[in-house]
């Protein structure tokens, strides 16, 4: 069984930037967006996914990711709910963690989100200067 666990938070600073990688590019849609359970098509570079969640249970639940070929995904985006999320996404090692810092982009222009998945829902982390708020049960910040 795959469990997802992450916390999710605004930026304070644009400080991450400087010790990020240079970002790829991603776009997603739902094929449905129900709280219950979530089903995902994303093209993420050159490589395509398809993404089964359950429902959010404090910051974790269940995940069940398969890479599909690129080609079915982006025809299934056209089967998805709009809008299609675009966004880039940039990786940040840091204090043993990996932060994924999502830029949006489309009808979501502007709004930036870091993300750290962790091992245990206890586990400690080390939140860098450029962390702001916590958002990680806010409904309004979930991609579906």
């Amino acid at each position: 069984m795959a469990i997802e666990i992450e916390r999710k938070f605004l930026l304070a600073s644009e400080d991450w930037k400087a010790i990020s990688d240079g970002g790829t590019t991603i776009k997603q849609g739902y094929l449905n967006s129900n709280p219950e359970r979530t089903t995902r098509v994303r093209v993420k570079g050159k490589q395509g996914f398809l993404t089964v969640k359950g429902k959010s249970e404090g910051t974790k639940r269940l995940e069940f990711e398969y890479e599909i070929p690129l080609e079915d995904a982006v025809e299934m985006l056209d089967l998805c709910e709009k809008p299609i999320i675009e966004k880039i996404r940039y990786e940040v090692a840091l204090n043993g963690n990996v932060w994924e810092i999502d830029a949006f982009d489309g009808e979501n222009k502007g709004l930036v989100v870091a993300e750290v998945e962790l091992e245990d829902e206890n586990q400690k982390v080390i939140l860098p200067d450029w962390i702001g708020e916590e958002v990680s049960h806010e409904r309004k910040y979930f991609n579906s």
